[in-house]
């Protein structure tokens, strides 16, 4: 249903598609990660790792595109105001996991 979701407020006007993404995709993101690296769920494995790769497709499309996502995917305390959306999202997923496995490093 999430993923379902993400997929059609990409498609919807910018305005309303930038407020929802600012507001929620590192809280979903956050959800994601942390089902997805927990030792004891293994239930809708491939859904939520369908679900991350469409977020993170959203933000740096593999293709060569442009991204869907025009907005920032942070509030503003989080980042500095013109931080790119990919390089924050591979700056935050890098240290998501670095606090979450305490064996790996930058």
């Amino acid at each position: 249903m999430c993923l379902e979701l993400i997929s059609n407020i990409s498609e919807t006007d910018t305005q309303t598609s930038n407020a929802f993404f600012q507001q929620f995709f590192i809280v979903i993101l956050q959800d994601v990660f942390f089902v997805l690296t927990d030792s004891d769920h293994k239930a809708g494995f491939k859904a939520q790792s369908l679900l991350l790769m469409k977020m993170i497709w959203l933000v740096a499309p593999s293709d060569g595109t442009s991204p869907k996502i025009q907005g920032p995917i942070y509030q503003p305390d989080q980042a500095q105001p013109g931080t790119g959306n990919k390089e924050f999202l591979a700056n935050y997923v890098a240290n998501l996991l670095k606090t979450a496995f305490s064996n790996l490093q930058t």
